[in-house]
This record gives structure tokens, sequence and C-alpha cells, in this order.
């Protein structure tokens, strides 16, 4: 916490110490200003009965100031207010303008400067990772002199500059596709191994046949190299001339891997 004391035979102005350049979420206490209704009783031409603080920082001969809205603290009997870190990055003075609002009637709120406080960072090296006003000035110089570049750019100029952008997003893209082409390589790589895999076995395989009970579901089953396939049945009928029933008359053939079931 920063103090700002207002004592009494100082005058409206307060000395603020203790302030360290590059501080950040600092807040200042502004310590024997007068209470809200002390304020209210200040001014014989109130028109309302709202009474608001604000502490308006600025640089030493700065034309605008940048405020911030001061908050009455009863337990310590004072105003709080948080300091801009902005106002904490150089060690140059800073004024700080106690102004009061009062409430408004028809003609507008009233509002009155009535305290002032100074102040100014005790000058320190930069904390590892932050910028610097000049580290900030020397970018933003450097930013202003590739726009001109870019700006006085013949078409040539800007064309080259066009087309190197346009090979980069390129080769970007390309990368991308030999990227995805050695993925679909990889891919068929594997599918061909293993139908050639599949192939292998398929030439040395024996295929077997088994009759199942009529009305049965056909079956298949592969046990090393062999095939066993469960066919059904023909289904019960009446006593033929030699009365007899019996499996379905098939032919079986086994070539370059494509087996053939012909009915007699």
């Amino acid at each position: 916490m920063i103090e700002a004391s207002f004592e009494q035979g100082q005058g409206r102005s307060a000395a603020v110490s203790g302030i360290y350049q590059y501080d950040t979420c600092q807040r200042m206490r502004l310590r024997g200003l007068p209470s809200p209704e002390e304020l209210l009783k200040k001014d014989a031409l109130l028109s309302g009965e709202e009474v608001t603080v604000q502490a308006q920082f600025a640089y030493e001969g700065d034309s605008q100031t940048e405020p911030r809205l001061a908050a009455w603290d009863e337990d310590m009997r004072a105003w709080l207010v948080d300091i801009p870190d902005a106002y904490l990055t150089r060690s140059e003075t800073v004024r700080v303008y106690v102004e009061v609002y009062y409430g408004a009637d028809e003609t507008g709120e009233r509002t009155k400067t009535m305290y002032e406080g100074v102040f100014k960072p005790i000058s320190r090296p930069a904390s590892f990772g932050t910028a610097t006003d000049d580290q900030l000035e020397a970018w933003s110089q450097l930013s202003a002199e590739v726009d001109l570049v870019l700006s006085t750019a013949s078409p040539a100029q800007q064309g080259a500059v066009s087309q190197a952008e346009s090979a980069i997003s390129a080769a970007n893209v390309a990368q991308a596709s030999a990227d995805n082409a050695q993925e679909a390589a990889q891919e068929t790589r594997a599918a061909e191994d293993a139908l050639s895999a599949m192939a292998q076995a398929l030439g040395g395989m024996t295929v077997r046949t088994q009759t199942l009970a009529a009305g049965s579901t056909a079956t298949a089953a592969l046990s090393g190299s062999v095939l066993t396939l469960g066919i059904p049945r023909g289904a019960d009928g009446a006593k033929g001339e030699t009365g007899d029933t019996g499996p379905a008359d098939i032919t079986l053939s086994y070539s370059d891997g494509v087996l053939t079931i012909t009915p007699k």
C-alpha cells in the first residue's frame, strides 16, 4: 500500500514516496482527506446528496489524465485508489489530482479539484521479460520503417513479395500432401502384404466337405491349410424307385484361389 498523507498544515498537496519503477497492481491510500459526509458540508451550493471522488493521474507536462475511482474505507478513515500500471513504468514525475464529483441537478454534475499529490517512481532495472520504454520505442520505429518500405515499394517488388508468400504457402501444402501420400503408401503396402500372405496360404490349401443334417446352416472352418465346408443335405422326400435319400449331389473344384461348388 502506497501512502499519501494530506495532513493539516500542509495545504492541499502531498508528497508520495516508496514507489518503485516497474511495480504493478499498486494501491494508494489517501490519508487526511475529508470523508464523504465532510465533503458534502464543504460546499454550500450542493445540488444533491451524492459525492464521488476520483484520482486522476498524469505525467508532468501531459495534457490528459487517466482517472481511477477512489473508495472510502471507514475503518481506515482514508480513500483508496488503484495506481495505473502505465504510470509505474517510467521514473518520471506523476501528478495525482483528487477531484470531487457532487450530485447533479438540471444544470449538470458539478466537479471540483480539491487536492493534489506528486510522486516519482524510484528508478531500477527492468525485471526479466519486461519490455522497457526504449525497447517499445525501438520496436515501434522498426515497424514504422517496415511499413514505409512496403508503402514505397515498386509494383515489381510488391509482386516479388507476393510470389514469395505464395511459394511458402504452396510449399506448406506440398509438405502436407507428401505426408498424406506417405501414409497412403504405407497403408497400401500393408494391404498388399496381407493379400500376399493370404495367397500363399490358399496356394497349398486342401478343401474338404462334410454332410450336415437337413435344414442346418452351412459352415466353413479353416484349420492350418485345411478348409472344411459343412453342407446341409437335401430335405427328405418321398421314396423314389430306389427308396434312397441322401445329401445334395455336388462337385467341388478349387483353382487359383477360387472354390467352385456345382450341383450335379
